[in-house]
C-alpha cells in the first residue's frame, strides 16, 4: 500500500441535503442507479468483527448519538429482543466505527445513487484475540450466527425482506504478534464460513464479502516490518471480490497509544469502510484500493502505475507527513544508488529516480515496509519515523 499517497476524504454528511432534511417520503425505495444485480430489500445487515479496532477501545465518549438515517441495532445484542436506532453509546461505551459507517452509507445511496439503503448493524469481536479466538467455533463467531437468526427472524415476522449483506472485519494485530504465516489462508477461511453459515441462516443467494484494512500499527509493538500487511493486499488480489482489502490505517486519528483509534479515527475508518462498501454492494463493481498494478525500470528511473480510486494521485504531506522519499525505498544487493526523487507523471503513475542504474540483478521497490520499532501509529508518526514514548496496551486519555 501506499502510505503518503492519499485521496481527498468527503466531508461528512449527517442526513441532509442542502437545507432539506432527507425523509422516506422524500427518497425512492428502489434500485434508483444502483448495479442491475442489486436485490432491493428493507433491512440490509452488516456484521461486524476483528479485535479491539473492531469494538471501539480508546475511542473516547462516544460523539455519534442521534440517528439522521433509518439505521439499526439491537438494543441489547445479548437479549436480541428489540430494535433501536443505531447510534453510539449504546451497546458499548465508546465511539465505534459502526454508525459513521452506516450513515455514510445512508448518505451516498440517497444522495448520489437516487436509492435508498439503510443498515442493520451488529458489532461482535474481541480485543487481543487472534484468528483462533474469532473463527468458525467461538463464542464471538457463534454470536454474530445468533444475531443474524434473531434479526432475520424480527424483521420478517414483521413483513419486511432481509439479507447479510457483508462482514466488516478491523483485524490483524495478534496474527503479527503471533508472526501467522498463512493468515492469507485464514482470511479466505474466515470469510467463507461466515458466508456458508450466512446462506444456511436466510436461504440468501448473495454473497457476503469481507471487508478488511491492513494493519498500519506494527511498528509500535516493536518491530520494523510486518508480514501481516502483505498478506492482507494478497488475501484481497486473489480472492476474485469475496475479501475486500479497503486500505490502511496510517491516516487516522490514533490515541496516545499508538495502537488504538481517537473516537474522530473510529469514525473516519467508518467512511472508509462505507467507500468501498458502496462500489461493491451497491454499485456492483470491483472495489480497488490505491495500490501498485505494474512497475517498470528504466536505467535510473522506475515507473509505477496504480489503481487509484479517485484520481488523481496526490503526494499529501499536510495530512501525512513525509519520512522521507515519500515512503519510498529502493534496495538491492549493492552498491546501492540512492533515491533523488520522486515524482507524480501521470493520474495514476508515480516515477522514481535513482541516482545511478541499479547493477545488481536482485532489485526492489519498497514503500511503508520499514519503520522504526516503538513509533506509534499515524499519518505523522508512523512507519520510518522516529520512536515516541508510550505504554504498551494502555489509552491514555
Amino acid at each position: 500500500m501506499l502510505p503518503a499517497v492519499t485521496i481527498t476524504r468527503c466531508p461528512r454528511r449527517e442526513g441532509k441535503v442542502g437545507s432539506a432534511t432527507i425523509t422516506a417520503a422524500t427518497v425512492r425505495h428502489d434500485a434508483g442507479r444502483l448495479s442491475p444485480a442489486y436485490v432491493d430489500v428493507h433491512v440490509n445487515h452488516v456484521l461486524v468483527t476483528g479485535q479491539s479496532l473492531a469494538i471501539g477501545v480508546c475511542g473516547g465518549a462516544p460523539v455519534t448519538t442521534t440517528q439522521p438515517f433509518a439505521n439499526m441495532m439491537f438494543a441489547d445484542p445479548t437479549r436480541r429482543d428489540r430494535v433501536v436506532p443505531l447510534v453510539e453509546g449504546v451497546n458499548r461505551e465508546e465511539e465505534t466505527m459502526a454508525s459513521a459507517f452506516a450513515n455514510h452509507v445512508a448518505w451516498m445511496s440517497r444522495t448520489e445513487l437516487d436509492a435508498r439503503h439503510d443498515l442493520f448493524v451488529s458489532v461482535n469481536g474481541a480485543s487481543g484475540t487472534g484468528y483462533g479466538g474469532l473463527r468458525r467455533g467461538t463464542e464471538p463467531y457463534a454470536r454474530g450466527l445468533a444475531e443474524v437468526e434473531a434479526a432475520k427472524q424480527w424483521f420478517t415476522s414483521r413483513g419486511q425482506s432481509y439479507l447479510v449483506r457483508a462482514v466488516m472485519n478491523v483485524h490483524g494485530e495478534a496474527e503479527h504478534l503471533d508472526r501467522n504465516p498463512k493468515y492469507r489462508d485464514d482470511l479466505f477461511e474466515w470469510q467463507a464460513d461466515y458466508e456458508g453459515d450466512v446462506r444456511a441462516i436466510t436461504g440468501q443467494a448473495e454473497v457476503v464479502p469481507m471487508f478488511i484494512t491492513q494493519i498500519s500499527s506494527f511498528t509500535r509493538y516493536g518491530q520494523a516490518t510486518s508480514a501481516i500487511p502483505q498478506a492482507q493486499l494478497q488475501a484481497h488480489a486473489i480472492s476474485n471480490g469475496k475479501v475486500v482489502l479497503v486500505g490502511p490505517k496510517y491516516h487516522l486519528a490514533y490515541a496516545n497509544d499508538g495502537i488504538h483509534l481517537t473516537g474522530e479515527g473510529y469514525r473516519h475508518m467508518g467512511e472508509d469502510y462505507a467507500k468501498a462498501y458502496r462500489r461493491v454492494v451497491l454499485e456492483g463493481e470491483r472495489w480497488e484500493p490505491l495500490r501498485p498494478l505494474s512497475i517498470a525500470r528504466s536505467a535510473n528511473v522506475i515507473t509505477v502505475k496504480l489503481t487509484v480510486p479517485v484520481p488523481p494521485l496526490v503526494l499529501d504531506t499536510s495530512l501525512v507527513g513525509d519520512p522521507g522519499n515519500y515512503g519510498f525505498a529502493y534496495v538491492d544487493a549493492g552498491p546501492t544508488p540512492a533515491i533523488t526523487n520522486v515524482a507524480i507523471t501521470g493520474p495514476d503513475t508515480i516515477a522514481i529516480t535513482l541516482s545511478a542504474t541499479p547493477a545488481a540483478s536482485e532489485r526492489r521497490l519498497r514503500y511503508a515496509w520499514t519503520g522504526t520499532p516503538d513509533a506509534n501509529a499515524g499519518p505523522k508518526t508512523g512507519a520510518a519515523r522516529p520512536p515516541t514514548t508510550f505504554l504498551l496496551g494502555e489509552c491514555i486519555r
